[in-house]
Protein backbone atom coordinates (compact mmCIF):
# COMPACT_ATOMS: atom_id res chain seq x y z
CA UNK A 1 0.00 0.00 0.00
CA UNK A 2 1.39 3.38 -1.04
CA UNK A 3 0.54 6.69 0.58
CA UNK A 4 0.40 8.30 -2.88
CA UNK A 5 0.05 6.89 -6.37
CA UNK A 6 2.19 8.27 -9.22
CA UNK A 7 0.62 10.67 -11.70
CA UNK A 8 2.76 9.19 -14.48
CA UNK A 9 5.11 6.27 -14.99
CA UNK A 10 7.40 5.33 -17.81
CA UNK A 11 10.82 4.16 -18.85
CA UNK A 12 13.65 5.46 -20.96
CA UNK A 13 16.18 3.49 -22.93
CA UNK A 14 19.71 3.98 -21.66
CA UNK A 15 22.51 1.98 -23.25
CA UNK A 16 20.04 -0.78 -24.05
CA UNK A 17 18.60 -0.86 -20.53
CA UNK A 18 15.18 0.38 -19.48
CA UNK A 19 15.27 2.94 -16.66
CA UNK A 20 11.91 2.95 -14.88
CA UNK A 21 10.66 6.24 -13.45
CA UNK A 22 7.62 7.55 -11.62
CA UNK A 23 6.29 11.11 -11.32
CA UNK A 24 4.26 12.48 -8.41
CA UNK A 25 2.49 15.82 -8.10
CA UNK A 26 2.36 18.69 -10.57
CA UNK A 27 3.93 21.62 -8.75
CA UNK A 28 7.06 23.54 -9.56
CA UNK A 29 9.99 23.09 -9.64
CA UNK A 30 10.76 19.46 -10.42
CA UNK A 31 12.60 17.61 -7.66
CA UNK A 32 14.52 14.50 -8.72
CA UNK A 33 15.22 12.09 -5.86
CA UNK A 34 18.21 10.13 -7.11
CA UNK A 35 18.66 6.49 -6.20
CA UNK A 36 20.81 5.95 -3.09
CA UNK A 37 22.55 2.95 -4.68
CA UNK A 38 21.69 -0.20 -6.60
CA UNK A 39 21.25 -2.13 -3.35
CA UNK A 40 17.81 -0.49 -2.91
CA UNK A 41 15.29 0.96 -5.34
CA UNK A 42 13.25 4.14 -5.40
CA UNK A 43 10.97 3.06 -2.56
CA UNK A 44 13.82 4.22 -0.35
CA UNK A 45 12.26 7.68 -0.83
CA UNK A 46 8.78 6.59 0.26
CA UNK A 47 8.77 8.96 3.27
CA UNK A 48 9.66 11.96 1.09
CA UNK A 49 7.45 11.49 -1.98
CA UNK A 50 3.97 12.22 -0.52
CA UNK A 51 5.16 15.26 1.43
CA UNK A 52 7.22 16.87 -1.31
CA UNK A 53 4.59 16.13 -3.96
CA UNK A 54 2.18 18.45 -2.12
CA UNK A 55 4.40 21.33 -3.16
CA UNK A 56 6.49 20.26 -6.17
CA UNK A 57 6.66 17.77 -9.01
CA UNK A 58 8.70 14.81 -7.77
CA UNK A 59 10.39 12.19 -9.92
CA UNK A 60 12.15 9.01 -8.83
CA UNK A 61 13.80 6.25 -10.84
CA UNK A 62 14.94 2.72 -10.11
CA UNK A 63 18.63 1.84 -10.40
CA UNK A 64 19.90 -0.71 -12.89
CA UNK A 65 19.28 -4.22 -11.66
CA UNK A 66 16.65 -3.37 -9.05
CA UNK A 67 13.01 -2.35 -8.92
CA UNK A 68 11.42 -2.11 -12.37
CA UNK A 69 14.57 -1.13 -14.27
CA UNK A 70 16.40 -3.59 -16.52
CA UNK A 71 19.20 -5.85 -15.34
CA UNK A 72 22.72 -5.05 -16.55
CA UNK A 73 24.99 -7.81 -17.80
CA UNK A 74 28.33 -6.00 -17.68
CA UNK A 75 30.10 -3.66 -15.23
CA UNK A 76 30.23 -0.96 -17.90
CA UNK A 77 26.45 -0.65 -17.75
CA UNK A 78 26.88 0.24 -14.06
CA UNK A 79 29.45 2.99 -14.72
CA UNK A 80 28.45 6.30 -13.21
CA UNK A 81 28.69 7.92 -16.64
CA UNK A 82 26.06 5.50 -17.95
CA UNK A 83 23.81 5.82 -14.91
CA UNK A 84 23.97 9.61 -15.01
CA UNK A 85 23.10 9.57 -18.72
CA UNK A 86 20.00 7.62 -17.75
CA UNK A 87 19.07 10.21 -15.15
CA UNK A 88 19.38 13.03 -17.67
CA UNK A 89 17.23 10.96 -20.03
CA UNK A 90 14.52 10.70 -17.35
CA UNK A 91 14.49 14.49 -16.97
CA UNK A 92 14.28 14.84 -20.74
CA UNK A 93 11.40 12.36 -20.90
CA UNK A 94 9.32 14.32 -18.39
CA UNK A 95 10.33 17.61 -20.08
CA UNK A 96 12.07 19.03 -17.06
CA UNK A 97 14.51 21.60 -18.39
CA UNK A 98 15.57 22.37 -14.83
CA UNK A 99 15.36 20.48 -11.56
CA UNK A 100 16.51 20.36 -7.97
CA UNK A 101 18.57 17.20 -7.46
CA UNK A 102 18.50 15.30 -4.19
CA UNK A 103 20.81 12.35 -3.69
CA UNK A 104 21.94 10.05 -0.91
CA UNK A 105 25.30 8.24 -0.82
CA UNK A 106 26.15 7.35 -4.43
CA UNK A 107 23.11 9.34 -5.53
CA UNK A 108 24.55 12.40 -3.79
CA UNK A 109 27.72 11.93 -5.80
CA UNK A 110 25.61 11.78 -8.96
CA UNK A 111 23.78 14.98 -7.96
CA UNK A 112 27.06 16.86 -7.51
CA UNK A 113 28.50 15.53 -10.77
CA UNK A 114 25.33 16.47 -12.66
CA UNK A 115 25.33 19.96 -11.14
CA UNK A 116 28.86 20.51 -12.37
CA UNK A 117 28.19 19.01 -15.80
CA UNK A 118 25.09 21.03 -16.71
CA UNK A 119 24.72 24.00 -14.38
CA UNK A 120 22.00 25.52 -16.55
CA UNK A 121 19.73 22.58 -15.70
CA UNK A 122 20.33 22.27 -11.95
CA UNK A 123 18.60 24.74 -9.66
CA UNK A 124 20.14 23.25 -6.53
CA UNK A 125 21.65 20.05 -5.19
CA UNK A 126 21.10 18.34 -1.85
CA UNK A 127 23.72 15.76 -0.89
CA UNK A 128 22.82 13.45 1.99
CA UNK A 129 25.82 11.58 3.42
CA UNK A 130 27.60 12.17 0.11
CA UNK A 131 29.37 9.22 -1.51
CA UNK A 132 32.35 11.20 -2.76
CA UNK A 133 35.80 10.24 -1.51
CA UNK A 134 36.79 13.49 0.14
CA UNK A 135 38.51 11.56 2.95
CA UNK A 136 39.83 8.07 3.39
CA UNK A 137 37.09 5.48 4.03
CA UNK A 138 36.02 4.56 7.53
CA UNK A 139 38.51 1.95 8.84
CA UNK A 140 35.97 -0.86 9.16
CA UNK A 141 35.04 -0.51 5.47
CA UNK A 142 38.57 -1.46 4.34
CA UNK A 143 39.86 -3.54 7.24
CA UNK A 144 39.12 -6.92 5.66
CA UNK A 145 40.07 -8.27 2.24
CA UNK A 146 36.98 -8.24 0.04
CA UNK A 147 38.29 -11.14 -2.06
CA UNK A 148 39.60 -13.43 0.70
CA UNK A 149 37.64 -16.63 1.21
CA UNK A 150 37.22 -17.46 4.91
CA UNK A 151 35.95 -20.40 6.90
CA UNK A 152 33.61 -18.06 8.78
CA UNK A 153 32.59 -14.43 8.55
CA UNK A 154 31.86 -12.09 11.44
CA UNK A 155 30.90 -8.42 11.46
CA UNK A 156 32.43 -6.42 8.63
CA UNK A 157 34.17 -9.54 7.33
CA UNK A 158 30.78 -10.15 5.71
CA UNK A 159 31.60 -7.39 3.24
CA UNK A 160 33.11 -10.05 1.05
CA UNK A 161 32.33 -11.32 -2.44
CA UNK A 162 32.25 -14.95 -1.32
CA UNK A 163 29.93 -14.29 1.61
CA UNK A 164 27.61 -12.19 -0.53
CA UNK A 165 27.12 -15.19 -2.81
CA UNK A 166 26.81 -17.52 0.18
CA UNK A 167 24.24 -15.61 2.26
CA UNK A 168 23.08 -12.34 0.74
CA UNK A 169 20.18 -11.90 3.18
CA UNK A 170 22.42 -12.21 6.23
CA UNK A 171 24.87 -9.69 4.75
CA UNK A 172 21.98 -7.32 4.04
CA UNK A 173 20.58 -7.67 7.55
CA UNK A 174 24.00 -6.96 9.02
CA UNK A 175 24.71 -4.04 6.69
CA UNK A 176 21.43 -2.24 7.21
CA UNK A 177 21.61 -2.89 10.93
CA UNK A 178 24.84 -0.89 10.84
CA UNK A 179 23.26 1.83 8.69
CA UNK A 180 20.66 2.55 11.39
CA UNK A 181 22.43 3.24 14.71
CA UNK A 182 19.30 5.05 15.89
CA UNK A 183 17.13 3.14 18.41
CA UNK A 184 13.83 1.64 17.27
CA UNK A 185 14.82 1.27 13.61
CA UNK A 186 13.50 -2.28 13.11
CA UNK A 187 10.97 -1.31 10.41
CA UNK A 188 13.51 0.70 8.44
CA UNK A 189 16.00 -2.17 8.51
CA UNK A 190 13.32 -4.65 7.40
CA UNK A 191 12.29 -2.41 4.49
CA UNK A 192 15.86 -1.98 3.24
CA UNK A 193 16.60 -5.70 3.49
CA UNK A 194 13.55 -6.53 1.40
CA UNK A 195 14.41 -3.90 -1.21
CA UNK A 196 17.94 -5.30 -1.42
CA UNK A 197 16.58 -8.69 -2.44
CA UNK A 198 15.83 -7.19 -5.85
CA UNK A 199 19.51 -6.62 -6.50
CA UNK A 200 21.41 -9.40 -4.74
CA UNK A 201 25.08 -10.26 -4.86
CA UNK A 202 25.30 -10.29 -8.65
CA UNK A 203 24.29 -6.64 -9.06
CA UNK A 204 26.51 -5.38 -6.24
CA UNK A 205 29.49 -7.26 -7.66
CA UNK A 206 28.85 -5.67 -11.06
CA UNK A 207 28.72 -2.28 -9.38
CA UNK A 208 31.97 -2.97 -7.52
CA UNK A 209 33.63 -3.69 -10.86
CA UNK A 210 32.24 -0.55 -12.54
CA UNK A 211 33.80 2.88 -12.92
CA UNK A 212 32.86 5.60 -10.42
CA UNK A 213 34.53 8.98 -10.78
CA UNK A 214 34.48 10.03 -7.14
CA UNK A 215 36.78 7.22 -5.96
CA UNK A 216 39.81 9.37 -5.14
CA UNK A 217 40.28 12.56 -3.17
CA UNK A 218 41.56 14.90 -5.94
CA UNK A 219 38.75 13.94 -8.33
CA UNK A 220 36.15 14.23 -5.58
CA UNK A 221 37.38 17.70 -4.68
CA UNK A 222 37.28 18.72 -8.34
CA UNK A 223 33.67 17.47 -8.60
CA UNK A 224 32.69 19.67 -5.64
CA UNK A 225 34.70 22.65 -6.92
CA UNK A 226 32.78 22.53 -10.22
CA UNK A 227 29.37 23.00 -8.57
CA UNK A 228 27.93 26.51 -8.99
CA UNK A 229 24.35 26.05 -7.80
CA UNK A 230 23.16 26.31 -4.17
CA UNK A 231 23.96 23.18 -2.16
CA UNK A 232 22.56 21.64 1.00
CA UNK A 233 24.57 18.89 2.68
CA UNK A 234 22.95 16.67 5.32
CA UNK A 235 25.25 14.42 7.34
CA UNK A 236 24.54 11.87 10.03
CA UNK A 237 27.15 12.07 12.76
CA UNK A 238 27.08 8.27 13.21
CA UNK A 239 27.13 7.32 9.52
CA UNK A 240 28.80 3.92 9.26
CA UNK A 241 28.91 3.86 5.45
CA UNK A 242 30.40 7.20 4.41
CA UNK A 243 32.94 8.96 6.60
CA UNK A 244 30.93 11.72 8.36
CA UNK A 245 33.83 14.11 7.73
CA UNK A 246 32.99 14.09 4.02
CA UNK A 247 29.80 16.11 4.40
CA UNK A 248 31.46 19.16 6.00
CA UNK A 249 34.19 19.12 3.34
CA UNK A 250 31.62 18.91 0.56
CA UNK A 251 29.74 21.86 2.06
CA UNK A 252 32.93 23.90 2.34
CA UNK A 253 34.06 23.19 -1.23
CA UNK A 254 30.65 23.97 -2.75
CA UNK A 255 29.91 26.93 -0.50
CA UNK A 256 26.85 25.02 0.65
CA UNK A 257 24.82 24.84 3.84
CA UNK A 258 25.69 22.01 6.24
CA UNK A 259 23.20 20.32 8.55
CA UNK A 260 24.56 17.65 10.89
CA UNK A 261 22.04 15.24 12.41
CA UNK A 262 23.59 14.29 15.74
CA UNK A 263 23.20 10.58 16.39
CA UNK A 264 21.94 10.05 12.85
CA UNK A 265 23.09 7.22 10.64
CA UNK A 266 23.44 6.72 6.91
CA UNK A 267 19.75 6.87 5.99
CA UNK A 268 18.20 9.87 7.77
CA UNK A 269 15.49 10.21 5.14
CA UNK A 270 14.09 6.92 6.48
CA UNK A 271 14.84 7.30 10.18
CA UNK A 272 14.22 11.04 10.64
CA UNK A 273 11.88 11.82 7.74
CA UNK A 274 10.14 14.83 9.28
CA UNK A 275 13.41 16.70 9.77
CA UNK A 276 14.71 15.74 6.33
CA UNK A 277 11.42 16.57 4.61
CA UNK A 278 11.29 20.04 6.12
CA UNK A 279 14.92 20.69 5.20
CA UNK A 280 14.24 19.60 1.62
CA UNK A 281 11.02 21.60 1.31
CA UNK A 282 12.66 24.78 2.55
CA UNK A 283 15.73 24.27 0.37
CA UNK A 284 13.68 23.67 -2.78
CA UNK A 285 11.58 26.77 -2.06
CA UNK A 286 14.75 28.85 -1.71
CA UNK A 287 16.39 27.68 -4.92
CA UNK A 288 13.34 27.16 -7.12
CA UNK A 289 13.84 30.29 -9.17
CA UNK A 290 16.49 30.25 -11.90
CA UNK A 291 19.52 28.04 -12.44
CA UNK A 292 23.03 29.44 -12.08
CA UNK A 293 24.76 29.41 -15.47
CA UNK A 294 28.23 30.56 -14.60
Amino acid sequence: MRALQPTATGSVDNDGLAVHYEVYGDGSPTVYLLMPDVIVHSRAWKAQIPFLARHFRVVVSDPPGNGHSSTPVSPRQMDDTVQIAGQWAVLDAIRADQAVLVGLCTGAGHALIMAGERPERVLGACAINPGVRLTEPLPHRIEFDFDEERESYEGWQKQNRHYWKQDWRDWSEFFFGEMFPEPHSTKQVEDCVEWSMGSGAEMLLLEYASAYRAQDIPTSRAICDAVRCPVLVITGSLDMCQNPRRGPIAAELTGGELVVIEGGGHLPQARDPVKVNLLLRDFVRRVGGAAVTS
